[in-house]
């Protein structure tokens, strides 16, 4: 025979392991971070921009211009602080990758349409919640198509195509009903059409929420120029924004925007 203390415990012990889960406590703020990391940048610079990675921790980190050298370093270097990554190097301009403290249950690599730049997309587990994320990059002003267009000529057709990238990410989105977070490059100002496209399917400017510190983001910190236009952007939907900050340091061509991130009850 069980002391009738004994058996009340493993009656209650076994109660507990059969009842569901009470769910996770509500999640705090969390920070997220946009960063085009210079696809061109040497090693020295590829150690600073780390190095601000590091410092500032953020949870969720999207990642552009990601080389393979770059991708290598990030994991050598921050893999034990980053569990849960999808990294997508190439060389040049067109590599990407998501890197979270937080469990992802789904990635996709994708092309932003109506060009095959490429975009990378995570659904990411924050205390019981589901968290779309996608890491974007719109074309660049001064991208040639035709080799006699002039510089004139390239900026308005590239206005025109990020204005068409905007609006198939706005459709791609458009049914989506959770929490969703879109930053990356975008290589305008607020002011320009993409930009307003996103506006328009209420996105929220982390950079419009409480306690920002913001400005321009290019040329960055690799630069001996002072950064003059805001082309790196943190939007959201369904989530409330604040503290956005431009981070004035690394090695990259542009300057990183970090932002806190919460839920709505």
């Amino acid at each position: 025979m069980w002391p009738p203390s004994l058996a009340a415990s493993l009656v209650l012990s076994v109660l507990e392991a059969s009842a569901p889960s009470s769910p996770p406590p509500a999640q705090g703020k969390v920070t997220v971070m946009t960063y085009n990391v210079l696809y061109s940048a040497p090693p020295e610079d590829v150690a600073k921009s780390l190095d601000l990675i590091e410092k500032e921790a953020p949870d969720i980190l999207c990642l552009r211009e990601l080389t393979p050298g770059f991708a290598s370093a990030f994991r050598k270097r921050l893999g034990k602080e980053y569990p849960h990554v999808r990294l997508v190097p190439r060389k040049g301009t067109w590599g990407v990758g998501i890197a979270s403290r937080h469990p992802m249950t789904r990635t996709e690599h994708f092309s932003q349409e109506p060009h095959r730049m490429p975009a990378l997309e995570a659904d990411v587990r924050l205390a019981g919640r589901t968290l779309k994320v996608s890491c974007v990059h719109l074309m660049a002003p001064g991208a040639t198509h035709r080799k006699d267009d002039d510089l004139v000529e390239s900026m308005a057709k590239n206005a025109v195509l990020r204005k068409k990238q905007a609006d198939a990410l706005v459709l791609r989105y458009s049914k989506e009903q959770g929490p969703l977070l879109l930053l990356g490059d975008m290589n305008e100002g607020r002011a320009g059409d993409a930009m307003k496209a996103f506006a328009s399917a209420d996105f929220q400017h982390a950079c419009e929420g409480p306690g920002e510190s913001c400005g321009s983001t290019w040329p960055g910190a690799a630069s001996v120029l002072p950064a003059i236009v805001e082309i790196d952007h943190i939007l959201g939907r369904r989530i409330t924004l604040s503290e956005a900050k431009v981070l004035r340091n690394g090695g990259s061509d542009h300057d990183a925007v970090r932002a806190s991130l919460e839920f709505p009850p």
